[in-house]
């Protein structure tokens, strides 16, 4: 006996129960697949990143123009953090090259790790401040300076 398929409702009973299984089957997998996914992949909120360039934007103004700067830091230079915020710092204020270590410059970037240590360091030099970030970072001024 051959059935033309004009109306699914016309259906034989054992299409209808086969039918209505492959779809359960496929229910089940559906939800299967879907806690699996949950449970590997779970929602997470963004966290929250501080690129450390941000922290010179604002000297940015004051270099324009200079080639050079000095950069000094009393952190440990081979450290991740100081060395990677040299780096950003390099790549903010670009095309200005930072020259870390070297304060013969007639500006020169004092991250220190806190202000009375970055403060005592720039009077040392005989250097007055010509800006400072709210992250305590200095950008001073040697007047005596000759290139």
């Amino acid at each position: 006996m051959t059935h033309t398929i004009t109306n699914p409702i016309n259906l034989p009973w054992r299409h209808k129960i086969l039918g209505a299984l492959i779809a359960l089957m496929i229910a089940g997998q559906t939800v299967q697949t879907t806690m699996t996914l949950a449970r590997i992949w779970p929602l997470k909120h963004p966290a929250a990143f501080a690129f450390a360039g941000q922290k010179f934007e604002s000297l940015a103004p004051w270099l324009k123009g200079q080639a050079y700067a000095g950069y000094y830091t009393d952190r440990n230079i081979d450290d991740t953090r100081p060395l990677l915020e040299l780096l950003q710092a390099q790549n903010t204020l670009a095309p200005l090259i930072l020259d870390p270590e070297n304060i013969n410059r007639r500006f020169v970037i004092v991250n220190c790790a806190d202000i009375p240590r970055a403060i005592a360091k720039f009077k040392a030099m005989g250097a007055r401040p010509v800006a400072a970030t709210p992250y305590g970072i200095f950008l001073i001024e040697r007047p005596e300076f000759t290139p």
